[in-house]
Protein backbone atom coordinates (compact mmCIF):
# COMPACT_ATOMS: atom_id res chain seq x y z
CA UNK A 1 0.00 0.00 0.00
CA UNK A 2 1.68 3.32 -1.19
CA UNK A 3 0.28 5.39 1.89
CA UNK A 4 0.55 5.21 5.46
CA UNK A 5 -2.85 4.02 7.04
CA UNK A 6 -3.92 6.33 10.07
CA UNK A 7 -7.25 7.83 11.02
CA UNK A 8 -7.96 11.12 12.74
CA UNK A 9 -11.16 13.82 13.56
CA UNK A 10 -10.83 17.10 13.96
CA UNK A 11 -13.42 19.35 16.47
CA UNK A 12 -13.10 22.71 16.61
CA UNK A 13 -13.70 24.23 20.09
CA UNK A 14 -13.80 27.43 22.08
CA UNK A 15 -10.88 28.91 22.90
CA UNK A 16 -12.01 28.18 27.19
CA UNK A 17 -11.71 24.74 26.24
CA UNK A 18 -7.92 24.61 27.21
CA UNK A 19 -8.66 26.90 30.53
CA UNK A 20 -11.98 24.88 31.20
CA UNK A 21 -10.16 20.91 30.56
CA UNK A 22 -7.05 21.44 32.46
CA UNK A 23 -8.92 22.89 35.62
CA UNK A 24 -10.69 20.12 35.63
CA UNK A 25 -7.92 18.32 37.02
CA UNK A 26 -7.06 20.33 40.34
CA UNK A 27 -11.05 19.52 40.95
CA UNK A 28 -12.36 16.58 42.99
CA UNK A 29 -15.82 18.07 44.15
CA UNK A 30 -17.30 17.38 40.11
CA UNK A 31 -19.87 15.56 38.61
CA UNK A 32 -18.46 12.38 36.98
CA UNK A 33 -19.28 13.83 33.74
CA UNK A 34 -17.04 16.83 34.49
CA UNK A 35 -14.33 15.44 35.79
CA UNK A 36 -11.09 13.76 34.52
CA UNK A 37 -10.09 10.39 35.50
CA UNK A 38 -9.42 7.06 34.69
CA UNK A 39 -12.06 4.89 35.87
CA UNK A 40 -11.33 0.97 36.52
CA UNK A 41 -10.42 -0.24 33.24
CA UNK A 42 -8.15 2.44 33.07
CA UNK A 43 -10.10 4.15 30.08
CA UNK A 44 -9.56 8.31 30.45
CA UNK A 45 -12.65 10.11 30.81
CA UNK A 46 -11.89 13.99 29.47
CA UNK A 47 -14.39 16.52 28.54
CA UNK A 48 -16.99 14.22 28.83
CA UNK A 49 -15.71 11.62 26.24
CA UNK A 50 -14.24 8.46 27.32
CA UNK A 51 -11.04 6.85 25.31
CA UNK A 52 -11.87 3.40 24.12
CA UNK A 53 -15.43 3.51 24.15
CA UNK A 54 -17.37 6.98 23.48
CA UNK A 55 -17.57 7.09 19.52
CA UNK A 56 -17.70 10.06 16.97
CA UNK A 57 -21.40 10.25 17.71
CA UNK A 58 -20.85 10.53 21.65
CA UNK A 59 -18.49 13.73 20.82
CA UNK A 60 -20.70 15.49 19.07
CA UNK A 61 -23.20 15.05 21.89
CA UNK A 62 -20.82 16.30 24.18
CA UNK A 63 -20.04 19.77 21.60
CA UNK A 64 -23.23 19.98 21.02
CA UNK A 65 -22.80 20.18 17.18
CA UNK A 66 -23.08 17.73 13.76
CA UNK A 67 -19.48 16.99 12.19
CA UNK A 68 -18.51 17.29 8.60
CA UNK A 69 -15.75 14.70 7.70
CA UNK A 70 -13.23 14.29 4.51
CA UNK A 71 -10.11 12.46 3.58
CA UNK A 72 -7.25 13.99 3.39
CA UNK A 73 -3.98 12.33 2.08
CA UNK A 74 -0.57 14.19 3.12
CA UNK A 75 2.81 14.06 0.99
CA UNK A 76 5.54 11.63 2.31
CA UNK A 77 8.66 12.78 1.45
CA UNK A 78 10.25 10.72 -1.08
CA UNK A 79 13.66 10.68 -2.90
CA UNK A 80 13.71 11.88 -6.46
CA UNK A 81 12.35 9.35 -9.26
CA UNK A 82 10.62 7.52 -6.79
CA UNK A 83 6.36 7.36 -6.81
CA UNK A 84 4.61 9.83 -4.16
CA UNK A 85 3.46 8.37 -1.28
CA UNK A 86 0.86 9.83 1.71
CA UNK A 87 -0.24 9.92 4.83
CA UNK A 88 -4.42 9.18 5.35
CA UNK A 89 -6.58 10.97 7.70
CA UNK A 90 -9.90 11.42 8.29
CA UNK A 91 -10.64 14.40 9.15
CA UNK A 92 -14.47 16.10 10.59
CA UNK A 93 -15.21 19.11 11.96
CA UNK A 94 -17.61 21.73 13.67
CA UNK A 95 -18.22 24.20 11.07
CA UNK A 96 -20.86 25.55 13.90
CA UNK A 97 -18.09 26.74 16.48
CA UNK A 98 -16.45 29.65 14.90
CA UNK A 99 -13.28 29.90 17.25
CA UNK A 100 -10.08 28.86 16.01
CA UNK A 101 -9.03 26.25 19.03
CA UNK A 102 -9.30 22.26 17.90
CA UNK A 103 -9.76 19.15 19.16
CA UNK A 104 -8.38 15.99 17.29
CA UNK A 105 -9.49 12.62 18.09
CA UNK A 106 -7.91 9.59 17.00
CA UNK A 107 -10.21 6.50 16.22
CA UNK A 108 -10.14 3.15 15.53
CA UNK A 109 -10.18 1.51 12.88
CA UNK A 110 -8.26 -1.19 10.69
CA UNK A 111 -5.81 -0.68 7.96
CA UNK A 112 -8.01 -2.32 5.47
CA UNK A 113 -11.22 -0.48 7.00
CA UNK A 114 -9.12 2.63 5.88
CA UNK A 115 -8.22 1.70 2.56
CA UNK A 116 -11.86 1.12 1.57
CA UNK A 117 -12.61 4.27 2.37
CA UNK A 118 -9.90 5.87 0.44
CA UNK A 119 -11.30 3.57 -2.88
CA UNK A 120 -14.67 5.28 -2.28
CA UNK A 121 -14.13 8.67 -1.73
CA UNK A 122 -14.01 10.74 -4.47
CA UNK A 123 -14.05 14.61 -5.98
CA UNK A 124 -10.11 14.96 -4.62
CA UNK A 125 -9.24 18.45 -4.65
CA UNK A 126 -5.17 19.51 -4.27
CA UNK A 127 -3.96 21.90 -1.99
CA UNK A 128 -0.67 24.47 -2.58
CA UNK A 129 1.25 22.30 -0.09
CA UNK A 130 0.31 19.14 -1.74
CA UNK A 131 -2.08 18.02 0.48
CA UNK A 132 -5.03 16.12 -1.37
CA UNK A 133 -8.55 16.36 0.29
CA UNK A 134 -11.71 13.57 -0.93
CA UNK A 135 -15.08 13.83 -0.17
CA UNK A 136 -16.54 10.71 1.75
CA UNK A 137 -19.22 8.53 0.62
CA UNK A 138 -22.53 8.71 2.50
CA UNK A 139 -21.76 4.97 3.79
CA UNK A 140 -18.46 6.50 5.36
CA UNK A 141 -19.89 9.43 6.41
CA UNK A 142 -22.40 7.62 8.71
CA UNK A 143 -19.73 4.73 9.60
CA UNK A 144 -17.52 7.62 11.43
CA UNK A 145 -19.79 8.87 13.64
CA UNK A 146 -19.82 4.95 14.94
CA UNK A 147 -16.02 4.98 15.34
CA UNK A 148 -14.56 4.00 18.77
CA UNK A 149 -11.93 7.13 19.98
CA UNK A 150 -8.85 6.22 21.24
CA UNK A 151 -6.93 9.44 21.64
CA UNK A 152 -7.72 13.24 22.05
CA UNK A 153 -5.53 16.01 21.17
CA UNK A 154 -6.13 19.76 22.26
CA UNK A 155 -4.49 22.26 20.05
CA UNK A 156 -5.67 25.44 21.96
CA UNK A 157 -5.48 28.81 19.83
CA UNK A 158 -3.29 30.54 22.73
CA UNK A 159 0.34 29.47 22.52
CA UNK A 160 1.54 27.52 25.42
CA UNK A 161 4.10 28.18 27.68
CA UNK A 162 5.84 25.85 30.67
CA UNK A 163 4.44 28.59 32.86
CA UNK A 164 0.78 28.01 31.68
CA UNK A 165 1.48 24.13 31.74
CA UNK A 166 2.61 23.91 35.38
CA UNK A 167 0.19 26.22 36.33
CA UNK A 168 -2.46 23.84 34.83
CA UNK A 169 -1.56 20.59 35.40
CA UNK A 170 1.65 20.61 37.82
CA UNK A 171 5.12 19.35 37.81
CA UNK A 172 5.17 16.72 34.73
CA UNK A 173 6.83 13.60 35.33
CA UNK A 174 9.53 14.11 32.53
CA UNK A 175 10.34 16.95 30.57
CA UNK A 176 12.21 16.14 27.04
CA UNK A 177 13.58 18.31 24.16
CA UNK A 178 13.07 15.78 21.24
CA UNK A 179 14.69 18.94 18.98
CA UNK A 180 15.93 22.61 19.36
CA UNK A 181 12.26 23.92 18.76
CA UNK A 182 10.03 21.08 20.44
CA UNK A 183 9.92 20.34 24.26
CA UNK A 184 7.34 17.76 25.54
CA UNK A 185 6.14 17.52 28.84
CA UNK A 186 5.04 13.91 30.28
CA UNK A 187 2.10 13.79 32.77
CA UNK A 188 1.14 9.56 32.65
CA UNK A 189 -1.06 10.12 36.19
CA UNK A 190 -3.36 12.05 34.15
CA UNK A 191 -2.90 10.30 30.67
CA UNK A 192 -1.34 13.62 29.50
CA UNK A 193 1.67 14.57 26.90
CA UNK A 194 1.90 18.49 26.42
CA UNK A 195 3.86 19.74 23.57
CA UNK A 196 5.04 23.10 22.65
CA UNK A 197 6.23 23.38 19.14
CA UNK A 198 8.01 26.52 18.20
CA UNK A 199 7.75 25.81 14.63
CA UNK A 200 4.13 24.40 14.29
CA UNK A 201 0.97 24.11 16.68
CA UNK A 202 1.44 23.21 20.71
CA UNK A 203 -0.66 20.49 21.56
CA UNK A 204 -2.23 18.38 24.56
CA UNK A 205 -2.35 14.67 23.61
CA UNK A 206 -4.84 12.84 26.37
CA UNK A 207 -4.50 8.60 26.05
CA UNK A 208 -5.33 5.69 28.11
CA UNK A 209 -2.42 3.62 29.40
Amino acid sequence: MMWKISLALILIVGSATFYITSSVYKQSGESTKQRTFFDEKQHLHVMGIVLGESTVRDAELAFRSRTDAALFLYPKETKEGQEAQYTGKLEAYFPSIADHSKVLLTLKITDTALEAIRKRSASPRIYPNGVIRMNLSSQDILAVRRMIITEMSLIPSVQLTEEIIMAQFGKPESVTNTSPNITVYTFPKIGLVATINQDDNDKLTFNNP
